[in-house]
């Protein structure tokens, strides 16, 4: 199967696509988004989705506008709709304290996010905007490797999912970076090419370009390997994750305040891995879905389990777990001073 091929069946197996959505693809003009771009385009009247393009002009490359514009030329060409927005990613950045990188990459979210807010405000019900992203299968392999290096958990170990809660898309995830240069250079697809990807400056660049070369040469099927490891672990995340949330349906209330509590006592029987998930699940509820890490978690754990009186554990971002008359009580920011 070539990459037209591969898109279609692994749209058809996730079923990533209904009839009558909006799928609004992050268009960099890169070889993985060029390539996406033309086989959704091919796809949209057989399978029934309006197809939309937003790009990014990130300020951060001598090149940038002229990939805007490369990006804006071939859209109108191919009758595809353009969000184009410039967005001073240096500065922001600078302001956040992120990499370039993490930066460029939580801009990029938040406004596809809200593009696709606005488009499903157009739609009937049963139809979504989604928002589509051009990974490729070594990309997977590659953020499998890197967060094995950070120390990930089984969670981290499923790395990219082919459809996020929040609808987000991966189409290409089956397809490798070879397959897709193979179907650019057949349908004669032009593309423009990021000279930072490179440059070792960068760790992903760095497992891409030296430490996967070096593990192929003790295992030439590594990148296999890492992308069945991350279907294995999303298989297994799959289920604990389902378990703690059923779980955490039959067993949560909510206070006067709407915000979610849990008996000690019931939290005392839950096995490590359902305890994570579920305090996760808690916080989630009240605003906070990110940052929490092991340290967090753990504290509480040892909280639960010390039969402490009044007890206050804190978590990112001003979050907090309140303990007290045998109850949990999961806080937002804006609750720290009450009780």
């Amino acid at each position: 199967m070539n990459a037209f091929e591969k898109v279609k069946k692994t749209i058809d197996e996730h079923s990533l696509v209904n009839r009558g959505d909006v799928l609004v693809l992050g268009l960099s003009g890169g070889p993985d988004s060029m390539c996406l771009l033309h086989i959704l385009k091919r796809l949209e009247a057989e399978k029934g989705f309006s197809l939309r393009a937003f790009h990014l002009n990130h300020m951060i490359r001598e090149e940038a506008d002229s990939d805007e514009e490369f990006v804006r030329k071939n859209c109108e060409e191919m009758g595809v709709p353009l969000d184009a927005v410039r967005a001073d990613v240096p500065e922001v950045a600078k302001e956040r304290g992120e990499s370039l990188e993490a930066a460029g990459r939580n801009v990029r979210h938040a406004l596809l996010k809200e593009i696709c807010e606005r488009e499903e405000k157009k739609l009937p019900d049963g139809c979504s905007a989604r928002a589509v992203l051009a990974h490729n299968a070594d990309d997977q392999a590659e953020t499998v490797l890197l967060r094995i290096i950070r120390g990930t958990g089984i969670r981290g170990l499923a790395a990219m999912e082919y459809m996020r809660k929040d609808g987000l898309i991966r189409p290409l995830l089956d397809v490798s970076r070879k397959e897709v240069e193979e179907y650019l250079k057949e349908e004669g697809i032009p593309f423009v090419t990021d000279v930072t990807n490179s440059s070792e400056e960068y760790l992903r660049n760095r497992v891409r370009l030296s430490l996967l070369p070096s593990l192929e040469e003790i295992n030439p099927s590594i990148r296999q390997g890492l992308r069945r490891l991350a279907a294995n672990a999303a298989m297994d995340e799959g289920f604990l994750s389902m378990f703690a949330e059923n779980w955490y349906e039959s067993h949560v209330k909510r206070d006067a305040g709407s915000r979610p509590v849990l008996k000690v006592k019931d939290l005392r029987g839950l096995e490590d891995a359902i305890f994570y998930r579920v305090v996760r699940l808690a916080f989630a509820e009240t605003g906070l879905s990110s940052d929490i890490e092991a340290v967090h978690v753990k504290a509480l754990a040892r909280s639960v389990y010390a039969n402490v009186g009044n007890k206050t554990v804190e978590f990112p971002g001003g979050y907090a777990a309140y303990i007290n008359h045998g109850e949990v009580v999961f806080r937002n920011a804006s609750a720290r001073t009450e009780e």
